[in-house]
């Protein structure tokens, strides 16, 4: 049966040829030989695993190799004087088993139904050809091991077992039984005949070391293989240990900052807007200092020294100089261009005046929060997120952004005032973000309260028409550390879930998707018996 290399083989140009050809002359070879042998299987066994495709190769050489080697010492038997047909008959029977070995391998979808009939039509073979010779000896040549050894590699120890039994039983005990029985005689030996014996039996010794070390070799690969897995494991075990162990630590950390310190977000909201207020101030201060160089004082100066020049003759000077003819309506234009830079300055005044006030607010409203960390109070919502919304009001006022409240009538909550205003500095600083990074020009902003359909808890929705957030993000948003912003720590929302969940309420978020804006939902109990800290 002649094996032609595939098609995509021959299309390898220099630049593409596979790995074993770019190697040394035996890797070469070897590689070449692999190739043609490989391309012999179907498609499901060339991609079976090293170990697996290992096993397909030597079925492949247990059957060519015997097969070719066969089909010479036929040629080569029925070329001399004394060769016939029946007395080759062995010799057909093997190669035929062989050709069928071949042909099962070629369009199987495993390795037990060719190496099966291998295994078997060889015994079987060799146990027929032993009863047709009356030589006593053959039947304990070294060759009778090679199919048993070669079943166990290919089919495994229990196929093995059963196969070796078979032979163990014909070869060791009913053919010495069958011959004492009938009698046996001992052929002439001949130079041919031992040469045959002995180059058959060395054959099959090498054959059996052949396929230990195969074995052998698959056996440490796969041990070393499991070993580097079990390393790996282990490794990942213990660094899983270290994390968890790392992130307990935190957990206890964030609890310990929500329970007791409490007031990093909101003094990080504080001081965002202190920096705005201050900003705004910078920003006030530097335009009025602008349009104070800009003011033409120097050209009312050089006027005044105009003037000054031709106090004796100034009726003249105003009607007959070409100059003194333009002074009028240039002073008239001057007045007028100082009177707008004098209501500009005003107003930069009045937003330094402004700043300065939000900036005292802002302090006040931090020294008040301050004071009562950790107190429960009854306290009425919507009056902090007043208080809250004019933390941020410069920040949204320079958004353009649009305030929407919609407040219904809910009684006041005993809760802790610190805790509260903490999730609402997180949630209005979200949207913030969400809406500075939007395109849309009509940035809105809604907070809304009312009291859920049971009457039994307070809803409080933070809505807005920002950049929105991705479905595969909505169940990772309240998780320690995780965070979507460049420049976010992702302990802002985890904070403030574990603060509701420390009030028996409840954090939740929604959103269409991406550039359809969120909407963050805090439910609280109404009734303050299971509010404390």
């Amino acid at each position: 049966m002649a094996l032609h290399a595939p098609p995509e083989a021959a299309a390898l140009n220099s630049t593409q040829r596979p790995p074993w050809a770019q190697a040394g002359a035996l890797s070469r070879l070897r590689g070449w030989l692999l190739a043609r042998m490989d391309w012999f299987f179907p498609a499901p066994l060339r991609g079976a695993p090293p170990v697996e495709l290992i096993r397909y190769r030597v079925l492949l050489g247990a059957t060519f190799v015997p097969l070719l080697f066969g089909l010479l010492n036929l040629i080569h038997g029925l070329l001399s004087p004394q060769a016939s047909i029946p007395t080759k008959a062995p010799e057909v029977v093997a190669a035929m088993s062989f050709v069928g070995t071949l042909l099962l391998l070629r369009k199987a979808r495993a390795l037990t139904l060719p190496a099966a009939f291998l295994c078997w039509s060889q015994v079987l073979g060799f146990t027929v050809s032993i009863m047709l010779y009356g030589d006593p000896f053959i039947s304990a040549h070294a060759v009778v091991t090679l199919f048993p050894a070669l079943a166990v590699y290919l089919l495994g120890w229990r196929m093995g077992l059963v196969l070796a039994a078979f032979a163990a039983t014909v070869l060791g005990l009913l053919r010495p039984l069958y011959l004492i029985h009938h009698g046996f005689t001992v052929p002439p030996i001949t130079p041919n005949f031992l040469w045959d014996m002995h180059l058959a039996a060395l054959i099959t010794v090498m054959g059996i070391w052949l396929l230990g070390a195969l074995h052998s070799t698959a056996r440490d690969s796969v041990q070393a293989s499991l070993e580097r897995t079990l390393e790996t494991l282990h490794e990942d075990i213990r660094a899983r240990q270290q994390a968890e162990a790392r992130l307990g630590e935190m957990h206890r950390a964030l609890m310990d900052v929500s329970r007791q310190a409490g007031m990093a977000e909101v003094a990080t909201g504080v001081l965002h807007n202190v920096g705005n207020a201050l900003n705004s101030i910078h920003t006030s201060a530097r335009v009025a200092t602008t349009r104070l160089r800009k003011l033409r004082v120097p050209s009312l100066a050089k006027t005044a020294e105009l003037l000054s020049e031709h106090a004796d003759e100034l009726a003249s000077f105003l009607t007959a100089d070409p100059r003194g003819a333009q002074l009028p309506a240039y002073l008239q234009a001057l007045a007028h261009q100082m009177g707008r830079e004098q209501q500009a300055l005003l107003k930069e005044l009045d937003a330094l005046n402004e700043g300065i006030h939000h900036l005292e607010s802002i302090v006040s409203m931090q020294q008040r929060h301050a004071r009562t960390v950790g107190a429960v109070e009854r306290l009425a919502v919507p009056q902090l997120i007043d208080e809250a919304l004019r933390l941020h009001a410069l920040s949204f006022d320079r958004l353009g952004s649009r305030i929407e409240r919609d407040f219904a009538e809910v009684p006041p909550l005993l809760i802790d005032r610190h805790r509260l205003l903490q999730i609402l500095m997180n949630l209005l600083s979200n949207a913030r973000h969400a809406l500075e990074a939007s395109p849309r020009p009509d940035k809105c902003l809604r907070v809304r309260i009312r009291p859920s359909a049971d009457r039994a808890r307070l809803r409080l929705e933070v809505e807005d028409n920002g950049m929105g957030i991705a479905p595969e993000h909505l169940p990772l948003l309240f998780s320690q550390g995780f965070t979507t912003k460049e420049t976010g720590h992702g302990f802002g929302l985890h904070i403030s879930a574990l603060a509701a969940a420390e009030m028996k309420g409840r954090l939740t978020c929604s959103s269409p998707g991406r550039g359809q804006g969120a909407t963050f939902t805090l439910e609280l109990p109404l009734t303050g018996e299971d509010v404390h800290p």
